[in-house]
């Protein structure tokens, strides 16, 4: 999300045309749901997180996707939700750069756990 207030990130399965989670078999949604939890726990780290917050919605687009949010007592909306925040600043192309390096080490971390085990 090219939201600088906030480090955000929208994950959407690999899966075409999946509008809920109990659309996904087992298998699939384990696999969602080890995705979600390994950034979670890394954007937690990479941030230094106060606070993750991750939601589920869909109302605007229908495709199954979760928002992993990383929180600060001092961030821009704390302790309101992100959505009611009304003045997202978006990153120069310098600063989204960089937040998508972090992003990239992080994904590859975890596809390489994938091709390790």
């Amino acid at each position: 999300m090219n939201a600088s207030n906030f480090p955000w990130v929208i994950l959407v399965p690999r899966i075409p045309d999946i509008r809920e989670l109990f659309h996904l078999d087992a298998k699939e949604r384990l696999d969602f749901q080890m995705e979600v939890d390994f950034l979670l726990e890394g954007m937690s780290k990479v941030y230094e997180a106060h606070k993750m917050n991750t939601a589920s919605l869909g109302n605007l687009v229908p495709q199954l996707h979760t928002h992993i949010i990383v929180r600060y007592k001092n961030d821009d909306a704390w302790p309101s939700p992100v959505w009611s925040f009304g003045n997202m600043v978006k990153y120069t192309e310098d600063e989204s750069k960089v937040q998508i390096d972090k992003l990239k080490n992080l994904v590859d971390d975890y596809r390489q756990g994938e091709n390790n085990e």
